[in-house]
């Protein structure tokens, strides 16, 4: 099949990891189309082309897979009046699709298919027909440094504008200055990535020890799984029903900066701990979320939908 990919922005690089794994492991054909970019330099196949261009790609395509945005950037391009339930999935993950479940669920897009939140509650509640696919990443092109697990540790928590100001970042902070008080600079380091570009931000994370991210969505994606890919002890809160899903995630459930501090505690006055859950977090991604194993997911997925769904 000729798929083409569009999103207004790529949420996470996960449809550029979409469109090189359906053309690396597959025997698909597929081009991603970008209208926007954001500080964090996703790598992109055609960027913002001209509507005769866009036009060019929906005549060649049978397929279509779009972007969590579904903005009037695709919306008035000529590819919104190509898909149908049976050519046609859309990913909804992420804040926007989190924040705004009706845009998904109108304008004739109620029966197409959707993917990339079905482990999220917060959207698979309310955004539906809802397929399980995970997110994917090519790990062997990401940059790998050895590191030492020992002091001074290094702890990052990292996100976007909207995670640093969510109330779950409370915690951690509040969490952070009670560790901090405790064991000094000598002991540990506090690393807050912020507005850094992704591949900015892998090189950082490459050197530290422990990975904080949500604390309330129930949910877990790129920032927990960069950081169990780097060895690293996850601090993120899974729901129950992402629990059915990823039941065997090793993240750290928590939701109180007591019990961050409790077990943050625990990593640094045991490093062997630390280094035997961040190898089980490594392995666990590796298996479920390098692309040559997640892209079989939407291989079954592309065929449900063009072969069986509504037939």
């Amino acid at each position: 099949m000729k798929i083409l990919l569009a999103c207004d922005y790529d949420n996470g690089g996960q449809m550029i990891a979409l469109a090189k794994a359906l053309n690396k492991y597959t025997c698909h054909k597929a081009r991603l189309i970008t209208f926007r970019r954001t500080y964090l330099g996703y790598e992109e196949d055609v960027f913002n082309p001209p509507p005769d261009e866009v036009e060019s790609f929906c005549a060649w395509a049978d397929f279509f897979i779009l972007g969590e945005v579904l903005t009037k950037n695709i919306q008035s391009a000529s590819i919104y009046t190509k898909i149908n339930p049976s050519n046609c999935i859309i990913r909804a993950g992420g804040t926007i699709a989190r924040t705004y479940p009706q845009a998904y669920m109108t304008g004739g897009l109620e029966k197409i298919m959707k993917t990339g939140a079905y482990h999220d509650p917060t959207i698979a509640s309310r955004v539906f027909p809802m397929a399980a696919t995970v997110n994917m990443y090519h790990f062997d092109e990401w940059p790998v440094e050895k590191k030492e697990y020992e002091a001074p540790f290094k702890l990052v928590f990292s996100g976007t504008a909207q995670k640093q100001q969510a109330g779950h970042s409370g915690a951690i902070m509040a969490a952070w200055d009670e560790l901090g008080h405790k064991y000094g600079s000598d002991k540990i380091e506090f690393v807050n990535i912020r507005e850094r570009s992704w591949a900015e931000s892998l090189a950082i994370k490459s050197q530290c020890h422990i990975c904080y991210d949500q604390l309330s969505i129930g949910a877990y994606a790129n920032s927990a799984i960069e950081g169990m890919f780097y060895h690293m002890p996850t601090f993120c809160y899974v729901s129950g029903w992402c629990g059915t899903v990823h039941p065997d995630a090793p993240l750290i459930s928590v939701k109180s900066a007591e019990d961050i501090v409790e077990i943050t505690e625990s990593f640094i006055e045991d490093p062997d701990r630390m280094y035997e859950l961040g190898k089980e977090g490594h392995d666990y991604v590796v298996r479920v979320h390098d692309a040559k194993n997640a892209v079989e997911r939407w291989e079954q997925l592309i065929h449900f939908v063009s072969k069986e769904y509504l037939k």
